[in-house]
């Protein structure tokens, strides 16, 4: 499901929380040395940070998972790596414009969008089998650009028609502990008005 509704009230407590995991568990994402944070989320879904933050190296245009630590973890960071800086949008932006955000549809017969200028491919080759997909799975969705946060690069979200010209709710200030995790937490939610109880809850 791409798409949750909560109440207002609620939508506003789920900033603090900006994934599915509990804290503890992804409390920190670490990189290889020269390596930024990018977010990607070509399917819209709701999940772990790790399934849509990843590290970037503006150098080679290499995308790689990174290692996620917490309190609660006793992972061990390799020797060297770094917390990232989220990219900025000369390093890594997906998008200038809707146009360039377009629909396709995966061999699980899912609608998702890809960027043009860093194309995201569900499957590759013989793998791409839609035979069982009815060709309409996009019907209801837009492919759009969504704006960067304090100079990151712009994201191709996928969104739903009934969303589209929707009042955008008011969203509070979190406190985060630095200015890179109120970025990140700036990403992760956008709320959008379906009436005047509910709120629709993107994370993007």
């Amino acid at each position: 499901m791409k798409l949750i509704s909560f109440t207002v009230a609620s939508s506003y407590l789920s900033l603090s929380t900006r994934a599915a995991l509990p804290p503890g568990y992804e409390d920190q994402m670490w990189c290889a040395p020269g390596n930024c944070e990018i977010y990607t989320n070509p399917y819209g879904y709701v999940g772990a940070a790790s399934s849509f933050n990843k590290c970037y190296n503006p150098e080679t245009g290499e995308t790689t998972e990174g290692v996620w630590t917490g309190s609660l973890t006793n992972v061990t960071v390799p020797d060297g790596w770094i917390q990232p800086q989220m990219c900025t949008e000369e390093q890594y932006s997906q998008c200038d414009t809707n146009t360039q955000c377009t629909l396709l549809i995966s061999p699980g017969c899912d609608c998702y969008v890809s960027s043009s200028i860093h194309p995201y491919q569900a499957c590759e080759g013989n793998d791409c089998n839609l035979s069982g997909c009815t060709g309409y799975e996009c019907g209801g969705y837009v492919g759009v650009c969504q704006p960067g946060y304090n100079g990151t690069g712009n994201t191709c979200m996928i969104e739903s028609t009934d969303a589209i010209g929707a009042t955008t709710a008011p969203v509070p200030t979190p406190a985060p502990s630095s200015s890179k995790m109120s970025a990140r937490l700036s990403m992760a939610i956008k709320v959008l008005l379906i009436s005047s109880s509910s709120a629709a809850i993107y994370y993007i």
